[in-house]
């Protein structure tokens, strides 16, 4: 069942890995007076373990897409826009639908040349490099925090070559996508495959080219840019009133 899946594979290897990142961080502050409550601990640990298993599981899922796009044979390839799409003759059953269309396909191509393959694939890892990299910076800040110390040095740089994966993941991934269909249409021949109208109508076809581009992931990258700004600002903070002492 599905419950027992997300409890085996999801809840115990985070509870185990809670536990070990409190007790190793614990032994390692033994001496220390903590600034967190036992709670708080637990909580943050749970997070960073979680942030970890992200991580990893990125950095598998990098392996496994990468084996997919580059050994399947036939290829197929989702997310084809359609132009001059002709209406779906089951809409005639309803009086109520006045208009209708198709917006994408998909094919099964055989034989696609390794540039469309590469392409493909930063498709699909681009967006699995952002998460491996926001698991670590998470990881990291969740680890700093459990040792009492958030203003480290090398968090500043972590949070921020985040933010740089978050950027070129999520607009190099629509690019990639975008380009990768593209070249397939060009590969099976625009003259054979794209719409286009022969005097006596337009008629269905997959477009050459086609790109909208979705900007959330330059605001998430411009918010993390900013949390590693303000970490940068606490580091400076702490060493001034370490001075002072």
């Amino acid at each position: 069942m599905a419950w027992q899946f997300l409890a085996l594979w999801v809840g115990l290897p985070i509870l185990v890995g809670t536990f070990v990142v409190v007790v190793l961080v614990r032994t390692r502050r033994a001496d220390e007076h903590g600034v967190l409550s036992r709670v708080e601990q637990w909580v943050i640990a749970a997070v960073g373990t979680g942030a970890m298993l992200v991580a990893a599981g990125s950095a598998v899922f990098l392996i496994t897409v990468g084996v997919q796009v580059f050994t399947a044979e036939p290829s197929r390839i989702t997310g084809f826009p359609l132009a001059n799409a002709l209406v779906p003759e089951f809409t005639g059953k309803s009086d109520a639908i006045v208009n209708a269309g198709y917006e994408s396909v998909w094919l099964e191509v055989a034989q696609l040349p390794d540039g469309t393959r590469w392409l493909l694939y930063l498709e699909y890892a681009l967006p699995l490099v952002a998460a491996l990299a926001i698991g670590v910076a998470v990881s990291w800040l969740a680890i700093v925090l459990l040792r009492g110390r958030p203003f480290v040095r090398s968090l500043p740089n972590v949070v921020g070559v985040a933010a740089i994966a978050v950027l070129v993941g999520g607009m190099g991934s629509q690019v990639a996508a975008s380009a990768a269909r593209a070249s397939v249409v060009s590969f099976i021949g625009e003259r054979v495959i794209t719409a286009g109208d022969q005097g006596d109508g337009p008629y269905e076809g997959l477009m050459g080219w086609s790109l909208m581009l979705d900007l959330a992931p330059i605001g998430w990258a411009l918010g993390l840019a900013l949390v590693a700004a303000a970490f940068q600002i606490g580091i400076r903070m702490q060493k001034d009133t370490e001075a002072l002492v």
